[in-house]
């Protein structure tokens, strides 16, 4: 009759250090493309309704919509609104309120609000990194395989 397999035994201060390291593995994970700037999409200049831009001669970059609305971003990143209200942005009393409860007054409210995140993807990238999650999948299947197929012989003998 085989023996009964008995895995390794693991201390508890291994126990501890697995988990320290597993922890500090996924807070890696999830801050450093925040600290680097590489997470979530890229933010673009909007206003509601139907605007244009338009760039100036000094480098600035304009839109106007047609509500009234002018957002003038100049060269150094500044932002400027003409005719701002909380109409033009159409934000109703609730929306208001709820924008004061953050802190924001209307020109702060203004800069997050035609700051929007631009979801766009590429195709090519989006096949390459299925493919590389695809193809990562069938080689821990394949090595899995592989070892379990050791253990059984190892315990078992080879019966093939």
């Amino acid at each position: 009759m085989a023996q009964v397999y008995q895995p390794p035994k693991q201390s508890r201060m291994g126990q501890l250090f697995d988990a320290v390291v597993i922890l500090a593995m996924v807070w890696a994970a999830l801050y450093f493309p925040l600290y680097f700037e590489l997470a979530g999409a890229e933010k673009g200049d909007w206003l509601p309704g139907t605007y244009s831009t338009e760039q100036a001669a000094d480098g600035s970059t304009v839109l106007s919509s047609d509500t009234g609305l002018v957002k003038k971003i100049a060269a150094d990143g500044t932002v400027v609104f003409e005719n701002l209200t909380w109409e033009a942005l159409e934000q109703n009393e609730v929306m208001q309120a709820q924008w004061g409860k953050l802190g924001y007054d209307l020109q702060t409210a203004a800069e997050a609000i035609t700051k929007r995140y631009d979801y766009s993807f590429d195709w090519l990238w989006l096949i390459l990194t299925l493919a590389a999650i695809g193809g990562y999948f069938g080689f821990l299947v394949q090595q899995s395989d592989k070892e379990y197929r050791e253990v059984i012989a190892e315990k078992f003998g080879n019966r093939s």
